[in-house]
């Protein structure tokens, strides 16, 4: 009896470890169901492999990308869990809200799970990234993130996901998933890992248009478009050609591609929240609905901003700094050198968006005044750091946009790329103009190129690739620049660059286009505020007339010496203080009235760059790089 006992023991122990490799073999199958998507509602189905016992599932927080702990749990519905067609309770962990425990029942390998997203409407969101509003009744963007579970235990790169969506009749997708087969209005994907399903937004839309840019040889490049309108998926020859560029300039500046192909994801609307997240072999790019055709949204930041996601497919995804190489999206990332990963993204996609011809010399010239001006109206510069701002960014990008001038806010990435300008123009500055940071990015970004990988870099490799390229003190000089609480900003890059920045009474055309994308009447650079279109006040510069006279955000300018405020009407008045002029504003602070009178008298002032002494370092730096064909 003893002997049979155990043999019985034994053979229940190997049927046991046989059934736990067989559920550990088959990817975790997931079904999302996007045919309700135009009322932003996504169902999902999943059917987990699993072993008898407790078990717990997390719902993603910490995305990568996005730098916070944002994964939008409140839009997470109808969690259901069935095994061997019987419901299973579930718990949620009363420390850790997005983890959910269970227990598997005897003689059951796989778990059904049911949830549901609830996709909030543009006005109604407070969430930034993947989770903030990308549905209309003409397109969606889908983050697979928000629509799963995923078992506590294995890396997120372990994990094998075969994904599936169903999209609204006669929808289009694209996707960096490799696509298995596609059935009437649903796709099938191959099997990837987590780590990869999670990273590639899929864009779908009823007015979808997928487009070929770059070589014709190596891997291949794609504007993938949708749009509430099928007028704004028109695409000129000429920004066609700016985006082969683009493709092009970028493999110059690398020297190689870690990716098998890439998609630049384009979703245009006027109903979502418009920015844009990068991945490894796509980009999510949320854009104006005329972004295509008018002229004014791509003198915004809407054109650089394509090139700042490219760039992140090498500095971002390929390199990432060792804080934010995590085995799953549930530990918490460290963000102290995002002014590495998004400063010199930053500085990288204006310089490649100059070498494109997505932005003329002198648009670029301009855009470099408009940090500069920020930066020296930047006043929270006296109390935190560069740095600080980096190490607070999964709090920073949900901070309040008044008061920022105080505050600081993402300042690593603007004050990132002014800093990256200083190091750019001191190689070449020390190297007579023979290297640049081109050779930092051929260096530090290369390798062999091919499927996308992860290679975590610290302070000292970067400080190491700098003096490889030119010996130099640069762990001081980094030091400094990043933990200084004082002065304007790291803006030597520009004296160095052969420019000087200077004050006209005239604003440029990229100023304008700021304007009007942001429908804002920015007067920052002379009597100290910023006003949205209707007058209310989101910041006030400290030190400023506005600052000296008692103006704080929230407050409402309803008059203009003794007129109704209106844009022009404010412009005119500060114009003339300049001939004597007095200026005198009407506030509305709640329901309490009074009238203000600013002393100043400087006029219009509006941040450009002159030519300086020196070499013209800068008009190098945006120089394309390939040659014309």
């Amino acid at each position: 009896m003893r002997a049979l006992y155990c043999w019985s023991s034994c053979v229940a122990t190997w049927l046991m470890v046989v059934s736990s490799a067989r559920a550990q073999d088959r990817p975790i199958e997931l079904s999302v169901d996007a045919t309700e998507a135009p009322r932003r509602l996504l169902h999902a189905a999943m059917k987990i492999p699993v072993q008898p016992g407790p078990l717990t599932l997390y719902y993603p927080k910490w995305i990568q990308g996005e730098h916070s702990a944002n994964g939008p749990i409140n839009d997470l519905s109808g969690l259901k869990l069935r095994a061997a067609g019987k419901p299973i309770a579930w718990k949620r962990d009363e420390l850790d809200l997005y983890a959910f425990h269970c227990v598997i029942p005897e003689d059951c390998d796989t778990l059904e799970v049911a949830l549901d997203y609830l996709g909030a409407g543009k006005d109604g969101a407070s969430a930034l990234g993947g989770s903030s509003p990308c549905m209309t009744p003409q397109l969606a963007i889908v983050n697979w993130h928000l629509v799963l579970l995923y078992p506590k235990g294995k890396s997120v790169r372990d994990l094998q996901f075969k994904a599936d969506i169903t999209l609204p009749a006669g929808w289009k997708l694209g996707t960096a998933v490799p696509v298995d087969s596609t059935k009437g209005d649903r796709t099938q994907f191959k099997t990837v890992s987590l780590e990869m399903l999670a990273d590639s937004t899929l864009l779908c839309g009823k007015h979808f248009r997928e487009v070929p840019i770059g070589p014709a040889t190596g891997p291949q490049h794609f504007l993938t478009l949708a749009c509430d309108s099928e007028s704004g998926l028109t695409l000129s020859p000429e920004l066609k050609s700016q985006f082969d560029r683009l493709v092009v300039e970028a493999g110059e500046l690398f020297g190689v591609r870690h990716y098998r192909s890439y998609r630049f994801l384009m979703a245009m609307s006027d109903h979502i929240n418009h920015f844009a997240i990068e991945h490894h072999e796509s980009s999510d790019n949320r854009l104006p609905e005329r972004f295509l055709t008018d002229d004014a949204y791509r003198k915004s930041w809407h054109s650089w901003v394509l090139p700042h996601e490219f760039v992140h497919s090498w500095n971002g995804k390929y390199r990432r700094p060792d804080g934010l190489t995590l085995p799953d999206f549930q530990k918490p990332m460290r963000t102290k050198l995002l002014w590495v990963y998004e400063g010199l993204t930053q500085y990288l996609g204006f310089v490649l968006t100059a070498r494109s011809g997505l932005y003329t010399q002198d648009l670029s010239r301009e855009n470099i005044a408009l940090m500069a001006d920020w930066s020296k109206h930047q006043r929270g510069r006296a109390w935190r750091s560069l740095e600080d701002t980096a190490v607070a960014a999964p709090h920073l990008y949900f901070a309040r946009s008044d008061w920022a001038s105080r505050r600081r806010g993402a300042d690593f990435y603007d004050e990132g790329a002014l800093l990256w300008l200083d190091v750019d123009t001191l190689i070449r500055e020390k190297t007579a103009g023979k290297k640049s940071l081109d050779d930092f990015c051929r260096l530090f970004f290369g390798g062999n190129g091919g499927a996308p990988d992860v290679k975590a870099y610290t302070f000292d490799d970067i400080v190491a690739a700098l003096n490889d390229v030119t010996p130099h003190d640069w762990k001081p000089f980094l030091e400094r620049r990043i933990s200084v609480t004082e002065g304007d900003g790291p803006l030597d890059g520009i004296t160095r660059g052969g420019w000087k920045l200077v004050y006209s009474d005239k604003s440029t055309d990229l100023f304008k286009a700021r304007e009007y994308d942001e429908r804002v009447v920015n007067l920052a650079a002379s009597i100290g505020f910023i006003l949205s279109d209707d007058g209310k006040v989101n910041d006030v510069i400290p030190g400023t007339p506005a600052d000296k006279a008692g103006i704080g955000p929230g407050m409402k300018i309803i008059g203009v010496n003794d007129r109704k405020f209106s844009s022009e009407r404010m412009r005119n008045a500060v114009a003339a203080t300049k001939t004597g002029q007095k200026l005198r504003l009407l506030l509305e602070n709640l329901d309490y009235f009074r009238t203000v009178t600013l002393t100043y008298a400087g006029g219009e002032r509006y941040a450009q760059l002159v030519r300086g002494a020196g070499a013209d370092r800068l008009s190098e730096i945006f120089r394309p790089r390939a040659k014309s064909k």
